[in-house]
């Protein structure tokens, strides 16, 4: 990757916001934008911390996962969330990072739940189908996020590249307002179901979610290791009245090399220990537990994390 790129990487954080807390060792974790599922599974992890150990959690709002494995490679953060995907293919130099050199100053705690590709139009839109796209505005997300590596993905697979679509590179708050007055046609999200950006949006704004094709989800599926076949179920946003088919892909839990083993363990079972505290903002189907944190994962394990597995004989890869 260009040095100039990766520069830009370590200054994507926006905004940030440190809740008060009775810690008294400040970690900081790099989510996504403020009214997404990371932010909301952050505030629960801070107040978990804040409530069994030492840790005082300083949450940052980001461009979302890329920006955060650059920052965690930096040690500019402590912890953060990302995409499966990202993480591998920074930790391995592949893919998006083809050419650079690997970012493995970082490795998993935890597999946490499955983020869905949604594909969002207005309630009234003539767009019905992923092929009508075509000749359209759209925003694909930050630059450098995840949601916009994914609907790059997913576009190419219906053939909707360069010249065919206009593409913006909007946060979702500007994605939405833009939608709403009718700047752009489509917006896509990559987030748990039940979005909170979505949820709201859905409130003050008739929409509807664009199903991708079973043939182009094989193809999705068979040219990108990391993606599952998903379902969004009805009702997971107002006026949402049928199921929708998508893909989806794990968001991790990752932490910097730099952190000691005892923390990351300490972090580890905390995250477990509370498990249920995040039952409420978890997708339709995903639960936090020890079983589900270890499938999947592209990284090697925090060796604290490893600890705390084996204590519980469960056997994963250490960094």
């Amino acid at each position: 990757m260009k040095k100039s790129v990766v520069s830009f990487f370590a200054f994507a954080v926006l905004s940030s916001f440190a809740l008060s807390g009775c810690g008294s060792e400040e970690i900081k974790i790099g989510t996504a934008a403020q009214n997404s599922k990371y932010v909301q599974f952050a505030e629960i992890m801070k107040n978990n911390l804040a409530k069994q150990d030492k840790y005082n959690l300083t949450i940052l709002t980001s461009a979302g996962s890329v920006a955060n494995v650059t920052m965690l490679n930096k040690d500019e953060i402590q912890l953060a969330l990302a995409q499966n995907d990202v993480s591998s293919d920074a930790y391995h130099a592949v893919g998006f990072y083809k050419g650079g050199l690997p970012m493995n100053n970082f490795a998993a705690i935890a597999s946490l739940y499955t983020e869905s590709c949604h594909v969002v139009v207005g309630a009234n839109s003539s767009i019905r189908k992923m092929s009508d796209l075509a000749g359209k505005k759209v925003s694909i997300g930050e630059l450098h996020s995840g949601t916009e590596q994914n609907a790059k993905q997913i576009l190419a697979v219906y053939g909707i590249t360069g010249y065919k679509i206009k593409t913006f590179n909007f946060s979702y708050e500007d994605a939405t307002s833009n939608l709403i007055k009718g700047n752009i046609d489509a917006m896509f999200v990559t987030g748990g179901v039940k979005m909170p950006v979505l949820v709201d949006l859905s409130k003050l704004y008739p929409i509807r979610l664009i199903p991708l094709d079973d043939n182009e989800i094989r193809d999705i599926l068979s040219n990108h290791n990391f993606y599952t076949r998903m379902t969004i179920p009805s009702g997971s946003y107002n006026g949402q009245t049928e199921a929708v088919d998508t893909v989806g892909i794990k968001t991790l839990l990752v932490a910097s090399r730099s952190m000691s083993n005892e923390d990351v363990e300490k972090i580890t079972g905390n995250l477990f220990s509370n498990a249920s505290s995040f039952s409420s903002i978890m997708p339709p189907g995903d639960e936090i537990s020890e079983k589900n944190a270890v499938e999947g994962v592209a990284i090697p394990f925090h060796r604290g994390a490893v600890k705390y597995y084996h204590s519980k004989n469960i056997r994963v890869k250490a960094e």
